[in-house]
């Protein structure tokens, strides 16, 4: 099994009931593009690293590193 990118982000994803899907709404783009970033293959913006920080209530360390 290969180890997750975003480990702290999917656990807050998971935590508060919210599917990619959601994220992608929140973040006005494709549920695909929210899956290729979270698989590392495609990078985040800082705006979108904004958003999500700002959506959970935590700092960029607590979500992405």
């Amino acid at each position: 099994m290969k180890a997750k990118k975003f480990p702290k982000l999917e656990a807050e994803m998971e935590k508060n009931k919210e599917s990619q899907y959601a994220i992608a709404k929140l973040l006005n783009i494709k549920q695909a593009t929210v899956s290729r970033k979270l698989s590392g293959k495609n990078e985040w913006t800082i705006g979108e690293v904004d958003i999500l920080c700002e959506h959970y209530k935590k700092d960029y360390y607590q979500l992405f590193k």
